[in-house]
């Protein structure tokens, strides 16, 4: 999946927006993208539209400073995702605001735990929209690894 957005991310994400769905879902299938993946990408992109960081950004004006995670919402994470969870927060790239909305759509994930791919698009998605400089050193860096090699 995140070889799909990154694909999408160097495609798109310096143009007004996306193309129609079916425009994207036809140049990730020319691109040798799986049905599968398309479709998990297509859903990707449903979600990135619905969401609403507006509410999150008063935490932010009123200068809310980050809260602990409660014992429940750790539970919710894999070791790998709690690991990335923790070093987003130590080096405070998400805003109070973008924590606060990272953790909600973390609740809507199915029960179970949330591992660490699933936490990065999640994150992608609270990121995308804000198009500055840090947003996309961190969305670089969620799709090509430390090294900038493109999974595809």
């Amino acid at each position: 999946m995140l070889e799909v957005l990154a694909y999408l991310f160097e495609q798109f994400y310096n143009a007004d927006g996306l193309p129609d769905v079916s425009q994207v879902a036809k140049k990730l299938s020319l691109a040798g993208f799986e049905g599968e993946d398309i479709h998990d990408a297509l859903t990707w992109l449903g979600e990135l539209k619905q969401l609403d960081i507006t509410p999150y950004l008063a935490l932010d004006e009123q200068g809310i400073a980050y809260r602990p995670l409660q014992q429940n919402e750790v539970q919710r994470l894999s070791d790998d995702a709690a690991q990335f969870f923790f070093s987003l927060d130590a080096t405070r790239l998400l805003s109070t605001g973008e924590r606060e909305l990272v953790l909600d759509r973390l609740w809507r994930e199915p029960d179970g735990e949330v591992g660490a791919e699933r936490l990065k698009l999640i994150v992608l998605m609270v990121i995308w929209q804000k198009r500055d400089a840090l947003s996309n050193l961190l969305i670089e860096d969620l799709l090509f690894g430390r090294d900038g090699a493109a999974y595809h």
